[in-house]
């Protein structure tokens, strides 16, 4: 991983952190991943052309409902749907994180939101 990858990374999980401060970070998929109540809901990473990406999931228990109503609006249409209930975004540097500073933390607020608690075990 470039530095320049790494310093975007940093730079996204200072405004996921600052947008979801009752997270909690780990690791999953060998990137930093955030918990909310119990539940996995954002995961970001790098690809393998170097841009950074941040996925927005409910966990790995979460099966699409097959409605295609999405798990959030989404009137920017910046996020790419692999089912309802797991979207993905790519940036490619800082600069660009930066940029779209508002609209990641009021994405991942919504997300947290919409995707609830963990499921009882």
């Amino acid at each position: 991983m470039t530095d320049t990858t790494s310093n975007a990374i940093e730079t996204l999980c200072a405004i996921v952190e600052a947008a979801l401060p009752a997270a909690e970070r780990g690791v999953k998929w060998n990137g930093p991943n955030y918990t909310v109540a119990g539940r996995d809901i954002v995961t970001l990473g790098a690809t393998p052309k170097g841009r950074v990406r941040m996925v927005l999931h409910r966990g790995a228990k979460a099966v699409d409902s097959k409605t295609g109503k999405r798990l959030i609006a989404d009137a920017a249409g910046r996020l790419k749907w692999a089912t309802d209930q797991r979207a993905h975004v790519e940036f490619g540097d800082s600069d660009e994180i930066t940029g779209l500073a508002d609209w990641i933390a009021d994405t991942c607020r919504k997300w947290a939101a919409a995707a609830g608690p963990a499921d009882p075990a």
